[in-house]
């Protein structure tokens, strides 16, 4: 009995942390967690006592089955304990992993300066698939899986962003033995979408859509960016004062950076940078909680995101380049003067 009482201690008690750990505003909060741990009586490890009992359930049933007649339904019994055993178990160890996942990814976020945004996922998967293509991605469904927002401060601008994580899934119909069947197959596609308003109507892909984007499709003077990008404009004068050697140069830079990268800039003065790359949010391991204060110490010296840097600094990188910081001081001379 007393198996089963700390194994439902633990999981309460890992319930009760992983809802601090989503109301946590700083390390600190991530802190109190593991202090709460910390108290917890023996080792951070379930005793799977349930799973073992119907394992034994499921042994003692098969031993019925074999030596009673008429008892074959028994058989059915031990299967069904053996696949819940294997559920529960699983389960239970899992909720480990989830927390020491979620404390990891937090402390990352507050060690960067960042933050969750307050809208929900499904407002700003809406919001997102009003302004750029490369979220309507997937024809059987799509969701946001996680979010992040923060601010860039490069040496002339600090640009605002947002991170998502958008898992979709497209129905392809594929044939079988039997005849033509749906297969449905999901796909994972990663983006930063910045406050960008230096360049509007715009797209430059080197992963294409289904659907095209709007505007006209532009040739430029390189052959090396034409091969790895196709480029639409919402008029000439914009693909003119876009193209420039420097900026072609940034793109294909950005494309050995991350794998099939795509730009759109949207009439509303927003960038949607995507790409198939996990890495550039990806934090390192703080470790197991068998080693609670190895965990700790590596949470107070933060959790670094070596990925996300390159990228923002090379949007940075574009935005001087089509900032015009000349063309704005004139024009605010001019209304000076007025």
């Amino acid at each position: 009995m007393l198996f089963f009482l700390r194994d439902h201690a633990l999981n309460r008690l890992l319930q009760d942390c992983q809802v601090r750990v989503t109301r946590a505003q700083s390390t600190a909060d991530l802190l109190d967690v593991l202090d709460r741990l910390e108290v917890f009586p023996g080792e951070l490890e379930f005793d799977h006592a349930q799973s073992i009992l119907l394992l034994v359930v499921a042994f003692a049933s098969l031993v019925v089955a074999l030596l009673m007649d008429g008892m074959g339904g028994m058989v059915w019994v031990a299967v069904a304990c053996c696949i819940f055993s294997y559920y529960v178990k699983k389960g239970l160890s899992g909720s480990l992993t989830e927390l020491s996942a979620s404390i990891a990814r937090k402390c990352a976020l507050f060690s960067n300066g960042l933050s969750e945004p307050d809208s929900s996922a499904d407002w700003c998967l809406t919001k997102l698939d009003s302004q750029f293509g490369d979220y309507r991605r997937g024809n059987e469904r799509r969701h946001i899986v996680a979010s992040a927002q923060g601010v860039y401060q490069g040496a002339r601008h600090s640009l605002a962003f947002e991170y998502h994580h958008l898992l979709y899934v497209n129905a392809v119909s594929e044939r079988g033995a039997s005849g033509y069947r749906t297969a449905y197959k999901s796909f994972d596609r990663y983006s930063l979408v910045l406050e960008f308003p230096w360049l509007k109507g715009i797209s430059v892909q080197s992963d294409p859509l289904e659907m095209p984007l709007a505007g006209q499709r532009f040739k430029t003077d390189c052959d090396e960016f034409d091969r790895a990008f196709l480029l639409r404009s919402s008029d000439q004068a914009r693909f003119e004062s876009f193209a420039t050697p420097a900026t072609l140069s940034l793109l294909l830079d950005l494309s050995r950076l991350l794998n099939k990268v795509n730009l759109e800039f949207s009439s509303e003065g927003r960038l949607c940078l995507s790409f198939d790359n996990a890495e550039v949010f990806a934090h390192a391991d703080p470790g197991p909680f068998s080693d609670l204060a190895a965990f700790r110490q590596r949470m107070i010296e933060g959790i670094a995101l070596p990925g996300l840097n390159p990228a923002l600094e090379r949007m940075h990188r574009l935005a001087e380049l089509h900032d015009h910081p000349l063309d704005h001081l004139l024009a605010v001379t001019k209304k000076v003067a007025l």
